[in-house]
């Protein structure tokens, strides 16, 4: 009872913990379930966001585009750009010009270079940082302007210090580029718009460098190292004034299975957008807080949910307790009753045993009887081969005698004297075999008994006209046993093989003999009707026989397997693959 108890508080214990352990990792599943659900909701709002923000980018700055190409065909700018370059009242009136396209085109400046890139005229002439008169050679867009193409390029004024977007177009004359014209645009605007937005968005360069944002500090900073090369080139064409561009703690880390952005140890989900024809590419940062909010709601649902699960199933098995306890004062008193019927059981049983008792008594002087009976039939099955053998060789004998032939009678005298011989050692053997006797082994050369016992149903074979394949090998093979019994097994298995081909037309005998490692292996196959297979199990049980006429007492294949078993042998019966039966008898090899 106290081992029951304790098997039952083991179990409860292990079925509590499986089911908190099920609890939890159902909710840490559908908490990670609902982290990716959200952070996916998140990138499909992040990428609408984002096409917003490059459609707002991509207006402000095509807004602009045309006027460097409208002024390039301005003839007042050709003609300062050609005969009037060192004429200051025609620059200033170029400049008027400007100045006044560029208030109605609400840009921030336009000017214009001459092919070795110093301003001629610029919208700003009248502030003190006017463009007039400084060279912009090293620019990226005037290089590109003087080789035919349009210059698109954000940098920091090296005059004003105010960063902006350049465009520049050439101006073409009689020889060809004869100058440029360059349109200033300011992006502090759209980085208002973005900041007061209240989302975190910035455009990196090529370089990775922030250099629009809606933070401030990030401005002008690294997102990865920067090379040497690419450290001398931005220098060199001063893209970014004197800014240190120093790196941003930028990190990334994994997060509900996506790759979460870590800027100044605050974390963000991050998607990006490549902005065509500029090499930048466009961030769009949201905080991970919705996710972590989410998070935590469905923990605290699962919580409650799995607590309250787990208060139920106690108060279910504290009332399933109860009723076994009820249960169980009831079969207390059931108990006394079965206890009373034991014991009037119990004197009956007592009874009953000295009953078995005695029949057991008689079942084992039946069972004596019943093998002093398979013995008697042992010896007939055994002794009939020899005897059947002795009359052919005295009928040979007397017909010998018949035809005076004298000399001859000593060979068939001798066959019978050893028949004679061999039927003494088959009862003594079958006294041993019954009284489970060991027997001497030694070492026997196997094509020995093989041949004896070939020799011995040779008759047989020829008058059932039986083609024999003897397949022996001609080197010497041993294996441990008893020559006399290892007969006996070879005979009875030529004998069954003869009989199952009785109702064959052209009847085939093989026996084979071959090493194989250290077993040796012999077959006997036929090619008879071979074996059903509902009976091969059976076969080798005392008294079991498959012929109909009154000579088979099933004895033979029992005493076979008998004498197998006993010389730490095997046998194994199969019908073989061309038709027939086939018994295959392994033993170990002896040296």
């Amino acid at each position: 009872m106290i081992n029951n108890t304790r098997q039952f508080s083991s179990k409860t214990i292990l079925g509590w913990l499986f089911l908190l352990i099920t609890g939890i990792v159902i909710i840490w599943l559908m908490t990670r379930w609902v982290g990716m659900n959200t952070a996916q909701e998140i990138r499909e709002t992040a990428r609408e966001r984002l096409s917003l923000y490059q459609g707002t980018l991509v207006g402000a700055l095509e807004k602009y585009r045309y006027l460097p190409f409208v002024l390039s065909e301005n003839e007042d700018i050709k003609q300062l750009l050609t005969t009037s370059q060192n004429d200051p009242y025609f620059s200033d009136t170029v400049s008027r010009s400007l100045a006044a396209t560029n208030n109605k085109a609400e840009s921030n400046v336009l000017f214009v270079m001459n092919s070795k890139g110093n301003t001629l005229a610029s919208s700003n002439w009248r502030d003190e940082r006017s463009f007039v008169g400084h060279n912009y050679s090293f620019r990226p867009y005037f290089k590109d302007a003087m080789e035919g193409k349009e210059g698109r390029f954000f940098a920091m004024g090296t005059v004003s210090g105010i960063p902006g977007f350049f465009m520049s177009h050439p101006v073409y004359g009689k020889s060809g580029v004869i100058g440029v014209v360059i349109v200033k645009v300011n992006l502090a605007p759209l980085q208002r718009q973005w900041r007061d937005g209240g989302e975190t968005v910035f455009i990196s360069d090529e370089n990775s460098i922030v250099f629009l944002s809606s933070r401030d500090d990030w401005l002008y900073k690294a997102l990865k190292p920067i090379s040497p090369e690419r450290m001398s080139h931005i220098q060199a064409v001063k893209q970014y004034g004197n800014s240190g561009l120093e790196l941003l703690d930028f990190k990334s880390k994994n997060f509900v299975g996506e790759i979460v952005t870590e800027i100044d140890k605050k974390r963000y989900l991050e998607t990006t957008w490549e902005i065509d024809n500029q090499n930048w590419k466009l961030h769009y940062l949201f905080p991970i807080d919705l996710i972590k909010e989410r998070q935590g709601t469905t923990t605290t649902i699962g919580s409650v949910i799995l607590i309250t699960i787990l208060v139920a199933a106690l108060f279910v098995r504290e009332r399933r307790q109860k009723h076994i306890s009820t249960r169980r004062a009831l079969e207390a008193e059931k108990i006394q009753i079965i206890n009373q019927q034991l014991e009037v059981e119990i004197d009956e049983r007592r009874r009953t045993e000295k009953e078995l008792r005695s029949a057991q008594d008689g079942l084992v002087q039946a069972g004596k009887l019943a093998a002093l009976g398979q013995m008697s039939a042992a010896i007939a099955h055994e002794i009939n081969q020899p005897i059947s053998a002795m009359r052919t060789f005295i009928a040979s004998a007397r017909l010998l005698l018949q035809r005076g032939r004298i000399e001859e009678l000593d060979s068939s005298l001798q066959n019978v004297s050893s028949l004679t011989e061999r039927m003494g050692s088959i009862t003594g053997q079958l006294k041993t075999f019954a009284r489970k006797a060991p027997v001497k082994l030694e070492p026997v050369e196997i094509k020995k008994p093989i041949s004896r016992a070939i020799s011995l149903v040779q008759p047989l074979l020829d008058e059932e006209n039986v083609e024999l394949i003897a397949d022996l090998p001609k080197t010497l093979l041993y294996v441990e046993g008893d020559e006399i019994r290892l007969e006996q097994v070879f005979v009875n298995l030529l004998r069954n093989a003869i009989d199952a081909m009785e109702k064959t037309e052209k009847k085939r005998l093989e026996v084979r003999a071959e090493q194989q490692g250290s077993t040796l292996t012999i077959s006997v196959s036929d090619n008879g009707t071979g074996l059903d297979s509902t009976i091969i199990d059976q076969l080798y049980d005392p008294f079991f026989t498959t012929k109909t006429n009154s000579e088979g007492l099933g004895l033979g294949l029992s005493i076979t397997y008998g004498i197998v078993k006993d010389l730490k042998g095997s046998i194994e019966a199969s019908n073989h693959s061309s038709g027939g039966a086939e018994f295959l008898i392994t033993f170990p090899s002896s040296e």
